[in-house]
């Protein structure tokens, strides 16, 4: 009785054991699979970021708002280029004819380049408009 008493405690511990080593084990050779597939793909998440209408037109903003400067940058170095070449124009002038000819160029630059800004600030439209309050 003694021995088989000892017996069942054993196969019961044994049971016990493997039941607790082998999803050890299995867990350990799925983290190993994952860190490999991880380095080749991306982690999925299952976390959703949620986007709240304030959020959207900071984004939408803050699009328009770096669209506008570029619109304005281009322009202030089309008029830096126009007056730099008025003013090499101007020095190599020796007649006061070649000097109107130089400022008539210059003037007619800079209306397109006026033209060209106000056609891009057109073409990008209003801000966006900031969400209703409740």
């Amino acid at each position: 009785m003694k021995k088989s008493l000892t017996r069942g405690i054993a196969v019961v511990v044994i049971a016990a054991n493997v039941g607790l080593v082998i999803p050890v084990a299995a867990f350990a050779q799925s983290q190993q699979k994952s860190s490999r597939v991880s380095s080749t793909t991306l982690p999925r998440t299952t976390t959703t970021v949620k986007t709240t209408p304030l959020k959207t037109w900071r984004q939408q903003l803050a699009a328009y708002s770096s669209a506008r400067q570029a619109i304005n940058r281009t322009f202030q170095s089309a008029v830096e280029s126009a007056q730099a070449a008025f003013q090499s124009a101007k020095a190599q002038a020796t007649t006061a004819a070649a000097r109107s000819t130089a400022r008539a160029a210059f003037e007619l630059a800079l209306t397109q380049t006026a033209a060209a800004r106000d056609s891009a600030l057109t073409a990008l439209g209003n801000p966006p408009l900031p969400p209703a309050s409740r």
